[in-house]
């Protein structure tokens, strides 16, 4: 009685186990189901943690071909640009797994090959068996009668015949089935080599394409970067993560400034007032390129610019004169292009050589900038140049050294710096 209770308890234990084994098999399926759906319907971030559930139980009822699945599905996934190393991972951890399975096959079939020749093997001792019962049985032939000898020599030659005649037939047996095992042998390699190349061309397309994005992606931040700081600059920041101040001991510094534009900006849309703007200012950035002049900032309606930084130039002061009459020229052609109408709208030009100071400060949104008493005294010689003119310096009269007519203007008072001596830029 005692033993029937036993049996039965390990017998329901066993049941219980079964079923929840395919319990766990069919929620991991629908788990994979689950996340092809999330998939399909154009979820990725979703569909990817799902799948990553799937695979964990799959793992825990070491269930292989569910994993091998949900590594391939996982590393086809697109979600973000540099997680293509995660999808190495994927592909990786499927053909480890198709190589487990395809080594556990292989042994099956070394097995059945050394099963095969267990049999041979036994064959064989079976013959040199039957070699010995006839040296054995030819010893009892000398005592035997003639006739006797006659019918048991016939007998006996009946019996070599019908036993070399099932060792033949097994042997052929034996062949056939080695020549199968031999020909799927080689199929399984071929189909595993063929798998192994198109898996590695696929995984090679795969991170071609992702090194693509990603040489693409770093291009557009490299244009970025090289649209905000001098190309020196960004070099440095990118190297050393951080870019220091320089002085610079002459340069020519150059600030514009619209009369009349509160009054436009009073009778015209905010909308209007930006494209025109940008209209003028995206003139001014390709002249100043052609004087490879380093453009710093706009501040409402005025421009600033510098030459000589941060790369030097002997001819910094005549490349600004260059410039600042080309924005005067385009101003007085512009009337009629512009995008609003600008017959009341002048510019007014300011330039002052000296020295300066340039570098980036502070980590957050950087702006290449320049400091120093030669800006603020160019901001001073625009405020006091006139509509349609090019107001100057002594310092940018003899940096140029002959190379511009001037008129002089004489001694004029300057905000907080007293008088000094001023220069129109005649041509």
């Amino acid at each position: 009685m005692a033993i029937k209770t036993v049996f039965r308890s390990i017998l329901v234990i066993l049941l219980l186990i079964y079923a929840g084994n395919g319990l766990y098999a069919q929620t991991t399926t629908a788990m994979y189901r689950e996340a092809m759906n999330l998939r399909n319907q154009g979820k990725p971030l979703k569909a990817q943690r799902q799948f990553e559930a799937a695979l964990e139980a799959a793992r825990k009822s070491n269930d292989v071909p569910m994993q091998m699945k949900c590594h391939l599905e996982l590393a086809e996934l697109k979600t973000n640009v540099v997680n293509y190393k995660t999808a190495i991972e994927h592909y990786q951890a499927f053909t480890e797994l198709y190589r487990q399975q395809s080594t556990i096959r292989t042994r099956q079939l070394s097995d059945s090959v050394t099963e095969l020749e267990s049999e041979v093997v036994s064959g064989n001792k079976e013959i040199n068996r039957t070699k010995k019962e006839i040296r054995e049985k030819s010893e009892e032939i000398d005592s035997l009668t003639t006739e006797q000898l006659q019918s048991k020599l016939s007998l006996a030659e009946l019996a070599v015949e019908n036993k070399e005649a099932e060792i033949k037939l097994h042997d052929a047996v034996n062949e056939q089935r080695l020549l199968w095992l031999g020909i799927a042998m080689v199929i399984l390699v071929l189909v595993f080599l063929l798998f192994e190349y198109f898996q590695k061309r696929r995984s090679n397309g795969v991170l071609k394409t992702k090194n693509d994005e990603i040489t693409y992606e770093k291009a557009k931040s490299e244009n970025l970067l090289l649209n905000i700081l001098p190309d020196s600059v960004a070099a440095e920041l990118k190297e050393h993560g951080k870019t220091s101040s320089a002085r610079y001991e002459s340069a020519t510094v150059m600030f514009t400034d619209f009369q009349g534009f509160t009054t436009f900006a009073e009778e015209n849309t905010p909308e209007a007032v930006v494209a025109l703007l940008d209209y003028y200012f995206r003139a001014f950035d390709a002249i100043i390129s052609k004087y490879h002049i380093e453009k710093i900032k706009t501040i409402g309606d005025a421009y600033l610019c510098v030459s000589g930084v941060p790369v030097t130039n002997k001819n910094h002061a005549s490349n600004m004169i260059k410039a600042a009459l080309e924005f005067q020229a385009f101003m007085a052609a512009s009337v009629e292009d512009a995008p609003v109408g600008v017959d009341s709208l002048h510019m007014r030009v300011g330039i002052h050589t000296g020295p300066v100071v340039a570098g980036v400060v502070g980590s957050k949104k950087f702006a290449y900038d320049i400091w120093g008493d030669t800006v603020n005294i160019a901001a001073r010689y625009e405020q006091t140049s006139e509509p349609g003119r090019i107001n100057v310096s002594e310092a940018v009269v003899e940096a140029v050294n002959g190379a511009f007519e001037f008129e002089y203007r004489g001694e004029l008072e300057a905000k907080n710096k007293g008088k000094m001596k001023m220069f129109f830029v005649v041509g």
